[in-house]
């Protein structure tokens, strides 16, 4: 059995803004999480048409997102997920320019992308 994560299991497990948005709030706050309002234990319901999660007893919102490098970005999160897929599997690394080719996205936003994650990536090293 292999262990590599191909990109038909990529694209089944975040395939959508949704399910990257729900990746991401699992991460974050799992269930049976205290609420920062109420402090009772509990799961967070997705608002529609946000990005934002209410607390199932006082409907406190959480923002999964806020934080980190996708909170601004009008990018969506299927697209940044595919983007830090292609830059951790390919051997000879990604440039921003293929980002801009594989996303059907302007320069501008693989470039800022690119770096946005490289940063990420550069945090991550561990110096032996």
């Amino acid at each position: 059995m292999t262990d590599r994560f191909s990109l038909r299991q990529f694209k089944y497990k975040y395939g959508t803004h949704k399910e990257c948005l729900e990746a991401i709030k699992r991460l974050r706050y799992p269930d049976n999480t205290a609420c920062p309002s109420c402090k009772e234990l509990t799961v967070f319901y997705p608002v529609t048409n946000r990005t934002a999660y209410a607390c199932k007893f006082c409907g406190f919102h959480i923002y999964p997102l806020a934080g980190t490098i996708f909170e601004k970005s009008t990018t969506p999160l299927d697209l940044w997920f595919f983007a830090m897929y292609l830059m951790v599997t390919t051997r000879s690394g990604t440039s921003a320019k293929q980002l801009e080719r594989m996303l059907g996205v302007t320069y501008k936003t693989a470039w800022r992308m690119f770096k946005q994650i490289r940063m990420l990536m550069q945090k991550r090293k561990v110096d032996f």
